[in-house]
């Protein structure tokens, strides 16, 4: 369900957000963003074991970093 909203922007974020195409949906993304409802992990708050499976995840990590890090998290 959605709601209809009115708030006071300056006039210089009002002007850009009419050029985008669909404007509800790029003020929604800015707010969980900013709201932090996206969930997504914040590199201080993530321990180094999540860090480092998330290197290990990568397409583009080195094959020596990647067996150091297999050998550390199968530990």
């Amino acid at each position: 369900m959605r709601v209809n909203r009115t708030f006071s922007i300056p006039i210089d974020l009002a002007q850009d957000l009419k050029k985008k195409h669909n404007q509800s949906e790029t003020v929604t993304r800015a707010l969980k963003k900013y709201l932090h409802y996206d969930h997504a992990p914040i590199i201080n708050e993530s321990t180094t074991r999540q860090l480092m499976a998330a290197l290990l995840a990568r397409e583009d990590i080195d094959e020596t970093m990647k067996a150091l890090l297999l050998q550390i998290l199968t530990k």
